[in-house]
């Protein structure tokens, strides 16, 4: 790698910083209930089985080496806070939360200590909801929903969800969740106060820009499906645009349909959008892969487990699903695309099998292990940088596009213009 001055140095960790902030900001307003997945590439989930008091107490405890300290001091230090602190609670259930809130706070510590900021540790209610945008599904009421000013703003509802049942729509603000003021709140604790089980309803209090008093409007929750991939087909130039928002359970299937229509629609080529992507499953990445690249023509990435070893692990492109091979492809990528959305995009290039618009992409290049524990925390755990088929590192890197594009900055009263998507569709024209 060659030498950095420090300006450019700061350039790259200031841009960096900015396109994490806008990738988080999307995929937080995206949907009532989901939190961002913070643009991470995992690799598997495991269940770490304990019986301990909270469970991640035993996982620490096995830790120890037989013949050393191990962890010792930190079951010393608690034990003193526990036996001394003038603080500690008295009745036994404060006393239980309060030594699990210990017990967290530790393990974070330990985890914000590491070189690898992705190595992390989620308590239940961070770990919750960003499993369910995981899974592709979520328990809430269905909307799109922005923060101008820190109103919880409904951009759309979802189509068939029980806000569009309601009578919800665009441009109504949520002032309150059964009683309970969303002003002022963070957006966890607003979004927190909105969704709830399947099953249950909430009292919202609208403020609807045409009427003249709030309405208090009953919305019964349920589950809702999230759409990770999303298929248009631009009428002008019948050409495919199919945006990518997550890797999770549901980005394959959700694809095929997707690839489905554009074939029955005729489609002279294919779009597909990765921007602010923040990544996902590997294996959702390399199953895109293998829709439009076959199989035998090479690894979808490489892995790289040992940074003493130059040994690297191929992991294969997967197909099984509608076979996109020859259809002219353009990837839509930009600061936010991360991950395993770089695995895809630097893929498809280093096949010869698309062309990349767009702008730098992010530069996270590691996978993490995810593992959950029996009370609902977990822990994501860094065990391998991940590499393009032409053995191109990705961490603090990214991806260069083939054809830079930089969206202008919207006019005051101005349509937005998408530049990118245009040359894009002009790359796919083009052939």
């Amino acid at each position: 790698m060659d030498e950095m001055d420090a300006d450019t140095i700061k350039t790259r960790q200031a841009r960096r910083a900015r396109a994490w902030q806008l990738a988080f900001a999307v995929n937080f307003a995206l949907l009532v209930a989901v939190t961002s997945f913070g643009g991470g590439m995992l690799f598997e989930r495991g269940v770490v089985q304990n019986d301990g008091w909270s469970g991640v107490g035993d996982a620490i405890g096995s830790l120890r080496s037989d013949g050393g300290d191990g962890f010792t001091r930190v079951d010393d230090v608690r034990q003193l806070i526990e036996d001394e602190y003038y603080y500690r609670p008295a009745d036994d259930e404060a006393e239980e939360a309060f030594r699990k809130d210990l017990e967290y706070d530790a393990i974070q510590g330990m985890t914000a200590g590491l070189e690898d900021e992705h190595t992390t540790f989620l308590v239940p209610v961070e770990a919750a909801p960003v499993a369910a945008q995981m899974s592709g599904e979520y328990e809430g009421i269905g909307v799109w929903v922005e923060y101008p000013d820190g109103a919880v703003t409904i951009v759309a509802a979802m189509p068939g969800s029980p806000a569009e049942a309601a009578g919800l729509k665009a441009g109504d603000v949520i002032e309150a969740a059964d009683g309970t003021p969303l002003t002022g709140l963070t957006e966890g604790d607003a979004l927190a106060l909105v969704r709830g089980p399947a099953g249950t309803s909430v009292r919202l209090t609208i403020r609807r820009p045409d009427a003249a008093a709030p309405l208090d409007v009953e919305v019964e929750r349920r589950a809702i499906a999230v759409p990770s991939v999303t298929y248009q087909l631009l009428p002008d130039s019948k050409v495919a645009l199919i945006r990518a928002s997550v890797f999770n359970d549901q980005t394959t299937p959700q694809l095929d349909r997707a690839l489905a229509s554009a074939t029955a629609d005729g489609a002279v080529g294919i779009v597909l959008d990765l921007r602010n992507n923040g990544g996902g499953w590997v294996q959702s990445a390399q199953e895109m892969i293998g829709r439009f690249v076959p199989e035998e023509t090479g690894v979808a990435l490489y892995e790289d487990t040992d940074p003493n070893d130059e040994a690297l692990t191929d992991q294969p492109i997967v197909g099984g699903g509608p076979e996109v091979f020859d259809l002219p492809l353009a990837v839509l990528v930009n600061g936010g695309t991360a991950s395993a959305a770089e695995i895809v995009a630097g893929a498809l290039r280093d096949h010869d099998r698309a062309r990349v618009v767009g702008e730098q992409t992010f530069g996270k290049g590691s996978v993490q292990r995810v593992h959950d524990f029996p009370d609902g925390s977990s822990a994501r755990v860094t065990f391998a940088l991940w590499l393009t088929p032409d053995k191109i590192a990705i961490e603090a890197e990214g991806i260069a596009p083939d054809v830079a594009v930089t969206n202008p900055d919207p006019v005051d009263g101005a349509a937005p213009t998408d530049a990118q998507l245009d040359r894009a569709v002009a790359e796919v024209a083009a052939g």
